[in-house]
């Protein structure tokens, strides 16, 4: 069985920083490691789990995707808001993956965070797929 998170990651980025709603708001600020002195407001891939779920003829995964939504003032918790709606709108359309077919493509949640330093404010903004193995 082969672990599509990799294949999707590369999938989910392409699509955040294809949006052009949300380019406008981050540019092409979406990250798997933040460097150091980052310009706010960016994304960073969160955490997630794959999950198998095959059967006999089919290798087939559930997935879940967190995405981190990170901003400081001025209007941070406007903003913050705003930038997980677009990350939400932008994930509607489905996801092409390179050797997997997408069944379920669904927004779970939006949870809203204070960080302890009192100016960060973070969204985590989670979605569930299920993923058919192609290949």
């Amino acid at each position: 069985m082969s672990d599509p998170s990799e294949k999707l990651q590369t999938a989910i980025v392409a699509r955040l920083k294809g949006d052009v709603a949300l380019s406008a708001s981050v540019a092409k600020r979406v990250y798997d490691e933040v460097p150091e002195k980052a310009v706010f407001p960016y994304l960073t891939m969160g955490g997630g789990q794959v999950l198998g779920d095959d059967d006999e003829c089919v290798e087939q995964s559930e997935v879940t995707y967190q995405l981190h939504v990170w901003t400081q003032p001025p209007f941070a918790g406007v903003a913050m808001k705003r930038i997980a709606g677009q990350v939400r709108a932008a994930m509607k359309a489905p996801l092409a993956v390179a050797g997997f077919d997408v069944l379920v493509q669904e927004f779970v949640q939006s949870q809203w965070l204070d960080d302890p330093d009192g100016q960060t404010r973070h969204a985590v903004v989670e979605f569930r797929f299920v993923i058919v193995h192609t290949s």
